[in-house]
């Protein structure tokens, strides 16, 4: 098996360097890889991105899940307050999973087009939508009861 030219520290560094502006043909030529070279890094790059996105929507799958499951024995074991209380748990959830959707998005979406792990191919994360549905729905029900007690 061949050595390989630029460990993996180096081929992270040129992604980055792609990434964040710097053109492709410049960054062939300065240290000396072919294009469809760089091009093959990327899509390497881009799938582990995609696996871990799919990985952290299975992930917040079984939380939702769990929490769903959680709260429903507490209500049918105690009362619907108790059952309620797990409903801010799972709102933190949602946000922390919208914060780290966003995070692992942004690792191969170009600065210029950050917008893109909100919308386009992004909003087709099903759990990202559910987290933005659900705080929405939480915020509509918050303002309702708000209204009510006036």
């Amino acid at each position: 098996m061949a050595k390989a030219r630029f460990t993996d520290e180096q081929i992270a560094d040129f992604l980055h360097q792609s990434k964040n502006g710097v053109p492709d043909k410049q960054l062939c030529e300065q240290y000396g890889f072919s294009l469809s070279t760089l091009r093959r890094w990327q899509a390497l790059h881009a799938e582990g991105i995609r696996r871990e996105l799919k990985q952290a929507e299975a992930n917040a799958g079984k939380v939702f899940l769990g929490t769903l499951a959680v709260a429903l024995l507490l209500t049918f074991a105690f009362s619907k307050y108790i059952g309620v209380l797990v409903i801010p748990l799972f709102l933190f959830y949602c946000l922390y999973y919208i914060r780290r959707f966003r995070t692992l998005a942004a690792k191969h979406i170009k600065e210029e087009n950050t917008a893109l792990a909100r919308t386009g191919l992004g909003a087709n994360n099903a759990f990202y939508q559910f987290c933005w549905i659900t705080i929405l729905l939480l915020l509509c029900a918050c303002g309702y009861g708000i209204v009510q007690m006036l």
